[in-house]
C-alpha cells in the first residue's frame, strides 16, 4: 500500500516535470542555474516576434536581455528575429555563443543550419539540421523537412525519399507533414513539383543594406576605396639613330587611388541591372626628387610626385542581364572612359610653371554577352569585346578592337569564351578564358590579331588569407607582313650599287607571348582585404625590335561595401584579360 504523501506529491512532480521538460521556445525555463520567472519573460518582444515585427522585437529583447543576461532562451529568440531581418551572420553568431547554455537546443540547431544555408554552406547546413532532428518537436520536424529539401534540390531523390519517409511516421502532424506528402508522392510518380517549398529563407541583401553600419542607404548599392603603389620594371629594344637595336630598360613606380559607386543589383523578375561611377588615379613617382624635396624643406616648387605625371580616369558603367529560364542569361556591359593627364595644382618636376590639363584619351567599351548556369557552381559565357580607344592629342595612336563594316581592309570581331568552375569544398574558383582579340590602329603596320587562354585560380590558403594565380599563353598575327629580300630566312645582299639582286618576298610576322601572375591577400573582414602580387609578362617576337619584357608589381588595400570580392566583380567585371599592348604600357 502506498504512502498518503505520494498521493500528494505526484501531480506536483508532474506538473514540474512537463514543465522542465518543455523544449517550446516561448515558454519560460530555468536554465543555466537562474530561474526566468514568468514575470521576467520578454512578454512585448515574443508578442512582436509572433507578429513577425522584426525591428520591434530586436530591441525589446535586448533591453530584456541586459536585465537577464542568462536568459538563453531569449537569445535564441533574438538570434531568430535577426535571422528574419536578413541579419544572418549576425544570427548565427548569437545562436553559436549559447548553443549549449539554451533548453530549447533543436531551435538553436535548426536556426544555424537556416543561416549557413542561407550563407551558401549548404554541407554545413546539414550536420546541424541532423543534429535538431533528433528532438520529437516542432523544429526537430522542420530540420527534418529542410533536409529532404536540401536532397531534393541538390539531386538526390532516393535520399530525399528516405528522408520525408521518415519524417511522415515520426512527425504525422508536422508543420509541413501536407507539403511532405505532395512531395513524395512526386518523387515516387516521378512527376516534377514547383509548390513546395521549405522554411522562410530571408533576403540577406535587405538586411545589409538596412542594418550593416558601412551601409549608405537602404536600397541597394555598392561603394569601394583603393589605396596602392604600382612599380614597373621593362626592358626591350629600340632602334637608334644609325639603324642599330639597343637595349631600352624602364623603371617607374606610381600611387594609385581608385573609388567607386554604384547602384544595384537591382532585381525585377527576370531582370537585374547594375550601375555606377569609378574614379582611377596613377600618379608616377620620380624617386630622385624626394631627397631635393626635403632638402628644400618641402618646398612644393619640388614636390616629388610630378604633376605632369598625374593620370586620372573617370568611368560610367552599367550592366543589363535578362534570366531566360533557370540556366540561359542574356546581357550587356557598357563603360565610358574619360582620362586626363596634368594638375592645375601640382607642378612639374621640370617645369615649375607647367600646371595643365590636357586630354588624353576617350575610350568606349561594349560587351554583349550569354551565360549558361550548368549548376550552381558551373558556368559558362560567350562576349564579345567591343572597344574603341580614341587619343585625342595623337589621333594615329588611337585604336579599336573591331570593325563590323570592314574599312580597316575586312570584317573584324573580338570574341571570348570563357568557364568558370566553384569548388566549393575545397574553397577553390577556376576559370578558363579562350580568346581572339582583334586590334586595328591608324596605321595598319600596328594592326594584329591575337589569340591566346588563360587560365586563373582563386584559393584559400588558411583561414582569412588566400591566394590568386594566373598564367597565359598568346600569339600575336601581324596584318602586314616584313618585306625581305630572297627568303623569309635569308638575309639581305647588296651590289655595288646598293641594290639587291634577289626577289623581294613578305614574311608574317608574329609574336608569341606568356604571362603569369601571383598574388596574396588577407580578408581581415568581408568589407577590407590586404593584398600584394606581382605580373611577368614576356613578349618575343621574330623582329627584335617588338620583343620586350616587364615586370609588375602591386600592393593595395581596398575597403568595399557590400563586400570586396563582389564590388570588384561589378566594377571590374569585364577587365582587359588579354593584357594588350596598351595595359602594358
Amino acid at each position: 500500500m502506498s504512502h498518503p504523501l505520494v498521493h500528494l506529491l505526484f501531480p506536483l512532480l508532474l506538473f514540474v516535470s512537463s514543465t522542465f521538460s518543455s523544449t517550446a521556445y516561448c515558454k519560460p525555463a530555468s536554465v543555466g542555474g537562474q530561474n526566468i520567472s514568468s514575470a521576467a519573460q520578454p512578454i512585448k518582444a515574443q508578442a512582436e516576434f509572433a507578429k513577425g515585427n522584426w525591428d520591434a522585437a530586436i530591441p525589446l529583447y535586448k533591453k530584456h536581455l541586459r536585465a537577464f543576461p542568462r536568459d538563453f532562451s531569449s537569445w535564441n529568440q533574438l538570434s531568430a528575429a535577426y535571422y528574419h531581418s536578413g541579419q544572418i551572420s549576425l544570427a548565427l553568431s548569437t545562436l553559436r555563443k549559447n548553443a549549449n547554455s539554451a533548453a530549447d537546443r533543436s531551435f538553436n540547431f535548426f536556426y544555424q543550419g537556416m543561416c549557413l544555408a542561407v550563407l551558401g554552406a549548404e554541407a554545413e547546413a546539414n550536420k546541424y539540421w541532423q543534429y535538431a532532428s533528433n528532438w520529437n518537436d516542432e523544429f526537430g520536424a522542420r530540420a527534418t523537412f529542410e533536409m529532404a529539401m536540401s536532397s531534393h534540390n541538390s539531386g538526390d531523390k532516393m535520399r530525399a525519399k528516405q528522408i520525408l519517409a521518415a519524417y511522415l511516421q515520426k512527425f504525422p502532424r508536422g508543420p509541413d507533414a501536407p507539403s511532405a506528402k505532395s512531395l513524395l508522392i512526386a518523387l515516387e510518380t516521378g512527376k516534377s513539383i514547383d509548390t513546395v517549398h521549405g522554411f522562410d529563407r530571408p533576403d540577406r541583401e535587405i538586411g545589409i543594406y538596412k542594418y550593416h553600419p558601412w551601409s549608405l542607404f537602404q536600397v541597394p548599392h555598392f561603394w569601394k576605396v583603393q589605396l596602392g603603389y604600382e612599380g614597373s620594371d621593362s626592358s626591350g629594344y629600340q632602334p637608334t639613330t644609325a639603324g642599330a637595336l639597343e637595349n631600352n630598360s624602364n623603371t617607374s613606380g606610381g600611387i594609385q587611388v581608385n573609388a567607386s559607386i554604384g547602384i544595384g543589383p537591382n532585381r525585377k523578375g527576370d531582370y537585374t541591372s547594375f550601375a555606377g561611377y569609378s574614379y582611377q588615379q596613377n600618379w608616377i613617382s620620380d624617386y630622385s626628387a624626394f631627397p631635393d624635396w626635403v632638402m628644400q624643406g618641402f618646398s612644393m616648387e619640388q614636390f616629388p610626385l610630378r604633376g605632369d605625371y598625374l593620370e586620372r580616369t573617370h568611368q560610367l558603367f552599367g550592366d543589363f542581364r535578362r534570366s531566360v529560364g533557370s540556366q540561359l542569361f542574356l546581357g550587356s556591359y557598357a563603360r565610358l572612359e574619360f582620362t586626363r593627364v596634368g594638375s592645375t595644382f601640382f607642378p612639374s618636376a621640370d617645369t615649375s610653371s607647367l600646371k595643365i590639363v590636357t586630354s588624353e584619351k576617350d575610350t568606349q567599351l561594349l560587351i554583349p554577352w550569354a551565360g549558361w548556369a550548368w549548376s550552381q557552381t558551373s558556368r559558362s559565357m560567350l562576349s564579345l569585346y567591343m572597344r574603341k580607344e580614341i587619343h585625342n592629342e595623337s589621333l594615329e595612336h588611337s585604336n579599336k578592337t573591331f570593325d563590323l563594316t570592314g574599312s580597316s581592309g575586312q570584317l573584324a570581331l573580338s570574341v571570348n569564351i570563357s568557364h568558370a568552375q566553384d569548388f566549393p569544398e575545397k574553397k577553390i574558383e577556376a576559370t578558363v578564358d579562350a580568346f581572339q582579340y582583334e586590334f586595328i590602329y591608324n596605321d595598319f603596320w600596328l594592326d594584329y590579331t591575337r589569340r591566346g587562354v588563360i587560365a586563373a585560380v582563386d584559393f584559400k590558403i588558411y583561414n582569412k588569407t588566400g591566394g590568386e594565380a594566373l598564367i597565359g599563353l598568346y600569339q600575336d598575327h601581324y596584318k602586314v607582313p616584313q618585306i625581305k629580300t630572297g627568303g623569309c630566312t635569308a638575309k639581305t645582299s647588296l651590289d655595288d650599287k646598293g641594290e639587291s639582286s634577289t626577289k623581294r618576298v613578305a614574311c608574317s610576322r608574329s609574336d608569341s607571348g606568356s604571362m603569369i601572375h601571383l598574388g596574396v591577400y588577407y580578408d581581415r573582414s568581408p568589407f577590407l582585404r590586404f593584398n600584394i602580387g606581382a605580373l611577368l609578362v614576356e613578349n618575343g617576337s621574330s623582329m627584335k625590335v617588338y620583343s620586350d619584357s616587364k615586370k609588375v608589381y602591386r600592393a593595395s588595400v581596398i575597403w568595399a561595401f557590400p563586400g570586396t570580392k563582389r564590388v570588384s566583380r561589378m566594377t571590374e567585371r569585364f577587365a582587359d584579360a588579354a593584357f594588350t599592348k596598351e595595359t602594358l604600357e
